[in-house]
């Protein structure tokens, strides 16, 4: 994977650094370093809101002047920021922070090179892109081209049950959805987990390696790579279980119960009956 940030050099004009973030590292494999960067709670909370955006090759936006802080989880598809002197594209899996106001001497381009599918999310001014940089690792992940897998793990009370998220990229207006907290985590290769339940709706992006879910009911198990998406609000019954495919890494966020998705779904039901 690839972490990227917007920030502003000497002269106030914007460019291109590494990008850390504040992963939470369990496992056998953390290092006492690791253990010492545990995320700052107030940190983990200090966002606002996200939103999901599919969009076709072309410009998606120039920024010349006071911008929100934004991170860019990249889905599908492959998204090419451009400032003075310097330019990158990322993947599946990437991530960006825009952290500096362009100008219009020095504009910030944003632009999707083919079509591409990402998650957008607005942090507070207090976020504080600290941390660890993750390596660059040859690793098996889904091309730019590749459809992204999209899931939704929601309990009936007994089980959990696995199925397509494809409405994740059609939310109904307004498209913007609060949330309550952005965490990152690092999870050491071949950690396994026992079934478990969620104490709330949360929102995991792969960005490196794969994390592979199980549920008791329909769906199975399946293995999210880079980029992929999915929905949890297995909150009772026997829950899930996971484990990792070589060292994996992924961005979770906190949702309120009821969010865009759980009300398009109950319109859905709605206009069935």
């Amino acid at each position: 994977m690839k972490t990227l940030r917007v920030a502003p050099d000497g002269r106030g004009n914007p460019r291109l650094e590494s990008l850390p973030l504040p992963f939470l590292t369990p496992g056998p494999t953390a290092t006492p370093e690791d253990q010492k960067l545990t995320p700052d709670p107030g940190n983990m909370s200090a966002v606002r809101h996200m939103c999901s955006a599919h969009a076709a090759t072309g410009p998606l936006e120039t920024v010349t002047g006071s911008s929100e802080r934004r991170l860019f989880l990249v889905v599908s598809g492959t998204i090419q920021v451009i400032v003075p002197d310097m330019r990158a594209t990322l993947g599946p899996g990437d991530v960006l922070f825009l952290d500096a106001p362009g100008s219009p001497e020095a504009p910030v381009h944003i632009r999707a090179a083919t079509p591409c599918s990402y998650l957008e999310v607005v942090v507070e001014p207090a976020w504080l892109p600290r941390g660890t940089v993750p390596p660059l690792m040859d690793e098996g992940r889904r091309t730019a081209y590749g459809s992204p897998r999209l899931l939704r793990m929601v309990s009936d009370g007994v089980v959990a049950h696995l199925s397509s998220f494809d409405d994740l990229f059609s939310a109904p207006p307004p498209h913007t959805q609060a949330v309550k907290a952005l965490s990152f985590v690092c999870l050491s290769p071949s950690m396994r987990s026992d079934w478990h339940t969620e104490p709330g709706t949360s929102l995991l992006i792969v960005l490196a390696g794969g994390f592979e879910v199980e549920v008791g009911g329909n769906g199975g198990r399946r293995t999210l790579r880079a980029g992929d998406v999915c929905l949890v609000e297995d909150f009772e019954g026997q829950g899930h279980r996971s484990s990792s495919d070589g060292e994996t890494r992924f961005a979770v966020l906190a949702l309120p119960k009821d969010h865009l998705w759980s009300q398009g779904a109950e319109r859905t039901d709605e206009a069935a009956s």
